[in-house]
């Protein structure tokens, strides 16, 4: 694997829950497996978790969502709502890991598609490994890159910045793992693409781009 790779992957898991970063970092055998193998949408028997009982079924605490509007002509608008539902998914992420719980219920409001697996299956993964995120992460810019109102679904693709070093991940004994999550000392960049269903913005892809520019904030 290229340091390219690596380095995309490590600033990708810091996102989500951040525990990802540091299981690559201490090289914690099983899941290092699964890092150095391609990645797959995960499929919806194995991001459920309603049939466990031992995972939390209590819905996220409501945080900002997009009200259903018609499509209108106007970009910016629409661009906007699609910045409000990926600045939505942000703060869910860090409450989904903040509570540790492996419960990932109401993210389909503002997620569909790989976005959605990705935060259900990263949940559940950290309710395993016990670990718990503290602090949160800051949008620093935001930056549309494609709007396609025309398409079937309309699709809008934005490019975030992401300040996660006010993070922290704990382990079940309460440790902090601060210094061994990876810390890039500038924002990263994210590509999300947003898709309009069900008369809503939801963002359904996520990817880390080669280059990386975003400003120190």
């Amino acid at each position: 694997m290229s340091t390219l790779t690596r380095t995309r992957r490590l600033i990708l898991f810091v996102l989500v829950g951040a525990l990802l970063i540091i299981i690559a970092t201490v090289a914690v055998a099983t899941i290092g497996a699964r890092l150095s193998a391609p990645a797959a949408k995960p499929s919806p028997a194995a991001t459920s978790t309603d049939d466990d009982d031992d995972v939390s079924s209590a819905p996220l605490t409501a945080f900002p969502t997009p009200s259903p509007a018609p499509l209108t002509d106007d970009e910016t608008a629409e661009v906007q709502r699609a910045d409000v539902a990926i600045d939505s998914l942000l703060a869910a992420l860090d409450e989904v890991s903040q509570r540790g719980d492996g419960s990932a219920v109401g993210i389909e409001s503002i997620a569909t598609g790989w976005v959605l697996g990705e935060v259900q299956s990263r949940a559940r993964e950290q309710y395993d490994l016990g670990y718990r995120q503290t602090g949160e992460a800051t949008v620093t810019q935001s930056t549309p890159t494609a709007v396609d109102l025309a398409a079937s679904p309309p699709t809008i693709t934005i490019k975030v910045c992401v300040d996660v070093s006010a993070v922290d991940v704990v382990d079940a004994a309460g440790k902090s793992l601060k210094a061994a999550l990876y810390n890039p000392g500038r924002p990263t960049a994210h590509i999300y693409g947003a898709v309009f269903e069900d008369g809503t913005w939801k963002v359904s892809t996520h990817d880390i781009p080669d280059v990386q520019d975003c400003p120190k904030p």
